[in-house]
């Protein structure tokens, strides 16, 4: 599972890493060759210092004195470690940043794909499971196994080369501890790992479960106060955070066992090895010191690698199903159809009409949403479009904003039909006016602007006097540059709905469109907004979807709905006198 795991994020996210992963490779190897030849050098150097007569170093350094060639070999074993240790830093800090860069991509790749992807697909995913992916799960897994994945290979090339040597030098002895010490790797890897792959499929869904009650209870917190829900939340997220203790203090406690269990074996390695050195050279203390030496040396290094590979071990075990997870979000991707592309700033020539021709739409086969949609707009008009919740209206919008593409039928704007190489210039023409009001956390002038790098300060307060909100803004001390609606606060609903249509109006569209912009308002806003959309359509070709009749009366044309159909097209009295139903929402809208 592990290879298959691993070889399938390599495919899915590796592409221009390869070369990368393969210079790390040989790097590992590096460091593992240069352990061995440290502690190789430990032989000869411990023989020269007990035995000066046992090693002729005047062949190697043409030195005669075997003292000083000693201490030179000790001296040249130091700058041999402090180099390596050097090339093991360097390693790790190209290892670091090399990670770090991998993982800013892979996250760039999935904001990428949720700003640019058609949004239909983009709504197959909540915004919890979105910020999950990109705020958690791509985290864990790149901390967790990507990088425990090259700390284990390289600290396999260190062992490796080390054992290798003690092979060499010491067959039978180094053969035996290793059989030892495997076997007791093996058996403890088989323990830990059934335990920490439960762990990590609880782990996983108790992050998702502790995330989702963070941003319920933060998004909600007015809600909750009003319905004096404080404690039930607030158990709800303390259970839930128990829940991701729980598992956590078990993967921390899994995580602090390795040590000390590899410390356990590293002595009894030492200890087997010391005894089976000691039967071999019972009559050559020189030889039988010098190579426990040697010994000593190479579990001195073999100890803290045997160490970070089980540390590394246990964390691939429990993050295993982290990268199944990432793995299966790539799949549902389609990365090819959301690259960034070049939006077209022109805007598309709109003089007499847009044509909704046949258009049908359906979010997934079980039902149709609209049906055979079929009408015109003429340039200048205020079209209301009218119906009860359900009925399809917010899903036209978004067909003809090209948010959603229409199953069949066509959209045409003066007889040319919107597809996807021009609804770019259409939508540089529309204004949009959603019904929540999205704050963000900068100046009035920047949430004006919305996206703008580098905006227009004129265009900005005309924008606002359109509105109807500049004299409010201008009382702050900082006019349009203060940011006094942090966190949504500051402006009254009404208020934050003339921002939206600042917003929507600094662009200078032909077209408004506002989608139930004015349902939760208050009579009184709702009559000045409808008042100043009235203003507007002089200059502008206003589309509003609304349930509230209210929003309507002032319409030159109403579009009827029911049940993704047309019901008719007409103005308020006649689609009133003509309609039961229609008759029965305006006497409980208490319009006369």
């Amino acid at each position: 599972m592990f290879f298959e795991n691993f070889k399938k994020f390599i495919f899915n996210y590796g592409k221009g890493q390869y070369t990368k992963l393969v210079g790390f490779t040989i790097m590992s190897l590096i460091a593992g060759f240069l352990e061995f030849l440290g502690v190789a050098l430990i032989y000869p150097f411990i023989m020269i210092i007990i035995k000066p007569e046992s090693i002729d170093i005047a062949k190697y350094i043409h030195i005669d004195n075997n003292i000083v060639g000693g201490l030179l070999l000790g001296l040249g074993i130091l700058l041999l470690f402090i180099f390596k240790n050097a090339f093991i830093i360097f390693y790790l800090y190209l290892q670091s940043k090399f990670v770090a860069n991998w993982k800013q991509k892979i996250l760039f790749n999935y904001m990428e794909y949720y700003l640019y992807a058609p949004y239909k697909l983009t709504m197959k995913s909540s915004p919890n499971d979105k910020l999950y992916v990109i705020g958690t799960l791509v985290n864990l897994v790149i901390d967790n196994f990507i990088l425990r994945v090259m700390n284990l290979f390289t600290n396999i090339a260190i062992i490796a080369m080390v054992l290798l040597l003690l092979l060499i030098k010491f067959p039978i002895p180094a053969f035996a501890t290793i059989l030892f010490v495997g076997l007791a790797v093996v058996l403890q890897n088989k323990f830990f790992k059934s335990r920490t792959k439960k762990l990590s499929e609880v782990m996983n869904q108790r992050h998702m479960s502790y995330q989702t009650s963070i941003l319920q209870n933060i998004n909600n917190i007015k809600e909750i106060k009003i319905q004096s829900s404080e404690n039930a939340f607030y158990k709800e997220f303390q259970t839930t955070s128990d829940n991701l203790k729980e598992v956590q203090i078990k993967h921390m406690f899994y995580c602090t066992i390795p040590p000390y269990i590899v410390e356990i074996l590293v002595v009894s390695a030492l200890i087997l090895m010391a005894f089976i050195l000691s039967m071999q050279n019972l009559n050559d203390n020189s030889m039988l010191i010098a190579s426990f030496a040697i010994v000593v040396a190479a579990l001195f290094r073999i100890a803290p690698a045997l160490n970070r590979i089980q540390s590394a071990i246990n964390s691939i075990n429990s993050s295993v199903n982290f990268v199944k997870q990432v793995n299966e979000e790539y799949e549902k991707l389609n990365y090819p159809i959301c690259k960034q592309i070049v939006i077209n700033k022109e805007k598309l020539d709109f003089k007499n009409k847009i044509e909704f021709k046949n258009i049908c739409f359906s979010y997934n086969d079980a039902k149709q949403v609209l049906k055979n949609i079929n009408f015109t707009i003429e340039k200048g008009d205020f079209v209301g479009i009218i119906g009860l919740s359900g009925a399809g209206k917010s899903t036209l919008a978004d067909v003809l904003l090209g948010l959603l593409p229409a199953d069949s039928g066509k959209i045409y704007v003066d007889n040319k039909e919107l597809c996807d190489s021009n609804y770019a210039s259409f939508r540089q023409i529309i204004g949009y006016v959603p019904q929540q009001i999205n704050i963000l956390d900068k100046s009035i002038a920047e949430n004006v602007a919305w996206g703008v790098e580098k905006f227009d300060e004129k265009q900005v307060v005309e924008s606002l006097k359109e509105a109807q909100l500049y004299d409010v803004i201008s009382e702050n001390e900082n006019g349009i540059y203060s940011n006094i609606i942090i966190g949504s606060n500051g402006l009254s609903q009404g208020q934050k709905q003339r921002l939206a249509i600042a917003r929507a109006l600094y662009r200078d569209p032909e077209i408004l469109l506002l989608d139930e912009a004015t349902s939760s308002l208050d009579v009184q806003t709702e009559k000045e907004i409808t008042d100043m959309l009235s203003a507007l359509r002089k200059s502008k070709t206003i589309i509003a979807i609304a349930h509230r009749l209210s929003t309507l009366k002032a319409c030159n044309k109403l579009v009827y709905m029911r049940d993704g159909k047309i019901v008719d097209i007409g103005t308020f009295e006649e689609l009133s006198s003509n309609y039961e139903d229609f008759k029965n929402l305006v006497k409980l809208s208490n319009i006369n």
